[in-house]
């Protein structure tokens, strides 16, 4: 008995040894924590059952941090980024920001923008820029997935398809390399989205696997 309870005692005394070591030595366990910021397309509750947020956490047992709003712009969501804790900016975290497409929906489709007016388009990206390097200054430990701009698939939308065709062209020329989760390779069918241009149950579904995929 007495040596079983010294062999217990030893295997303890070696794997604590071992944590420590690992630790000491920059060990990190795999993805804790993600943080979503942004617009609708992580922050859709209002128009289906379970929004992005929600299904991200059902899918996961990693942390869920929801910070997302409906209607951000990139103005906005600096508002966000001040309410990341700060305990978060850790390799462990990954931070996923979805926000543009309302710039372009208020200055475009609701504005007096005209599609053809790309020096437009090419502010409203350095705005976005501005605010990708200020998240990446206050999580500077963490790892950042931009998603960008799908393609609704309601008639309405699709002459401003150009846009979000040179949008998402910009970012992936601006992030590093594995940095865009592209759903708009996935999002693609009408049953994809709700009221047009929100993402539906199923949508939703498959952003919350491009985000999975990407962090694995």
């Amino acid at each position: 008995m007495k040596k079983i309870v010294i062999g217990g005692l030893l295997c303890i005394i070696v794997f604590m040894s071992w944590r420590n070591t690992n630790i000491a030595e920059g060990f990190e366990p795999r993805t804790q924590t993600i943080v979503l910021l942004g617009d609708s397309i992580l922050k859709n509750n209002v128009y289906v059952k379970k929004g992005v947020d929600e299904l991200l956490n059902d899918s996961t047992d990693r942390d869920v941090v929801s910070l997302a709003q409906d209607g951000a712009v990139i103005g906005t969501t600096y508002k966000q980024l001040e309410h990341i804790p700060g305990d978060l900016n850790v390799k462990t975290t990954v931070c996923v920001l979805s926000v543009g497409g309302n710039n372009i929906i208020e200055d475009y489709i609701n504005g007096s923008h005209q599609v053809d007016d790309t020096e437009h388009l090419t502010m409203l990206f350095d705005s976005y820029k501005a605010l990708v390097t200020r998240l990446r200054e206050k999580m500077d430990k963490a790892a950042i997935l931009l998603l960008d701009i799908y393609y609704p698939t309601d008639e309405q939308y699709k002459e401003f398809y150009p846009l979000v065709m040179r949008w998402n062209q910009m970012q992936s020329e601006f992030a590093e390399t594995g940095d865009v989760v592209k759903i708009s390779k996935t999002l693609t069918q009408p049953r994809d989205f709700v009221f047009a241009i929100e993402p539906s149950d199923k949508g939703g579904k498959k952003i919350v696997d491009s985000i999975l995929s990407a962090v694995r």
